[in-house]
């Protein structure tokens, strides 16, 4: 699936066209969009081993916690938990993690470190 991006001034065009694998652009990403690539692949990767390859099955969710986010959430082992993290994001009932819902969860942990490290900072 191809998509088209524009930014910048009237006066300085830049286009890119990116799929889901991977971004081609013509100029230098930055950081935060290597970043943002990433999140995107990183999603894909483990929402394509079942089923709706646009969605995460609560199995898929807890790999890529386990295997992605280890390093900042441990690993989830407890049933219980996943239960109520997919139960939390799911605002759409279907029991799966869309990419919106996904992106609720990334942005739950993000600002969670943030806070950690803003008051840690000194340590």
């Amino acid at each position: 699936m191809m998509y088209s991006l524009h930014t910048g001034t009237p006066n300085m065009k830049y286009w890119c066209s990116f799929n889901l694998s991977s971004l081609h652009c013509r100029l230098k990403m930055t950081d935060l969009e290597n970043s943002l690539e990433t999140i995107i692949e990183v999603f894909h990767k483990y929402a394509e081993k079942e089923g709706d390859k646009n969605k995460l099955k609560k199995s898929e969710l807890k790999d890529l916690i386990n295997n992605e986010l280890s390093a900042f959430l441990g690993h989830v082992k407890d049933q219980a938990t996943m239960d109520s993290l997919m139960e939390t994001l799911d605002t759409d009932g279907d029991s799966e993690c869309d990419f919106q819902e996904f992106m609720t969860f990334i942005t739950m942990v993000i600002i969670c470190c943030h806070d950690f490290f803003e008051h840690h900072e000194d340590e």
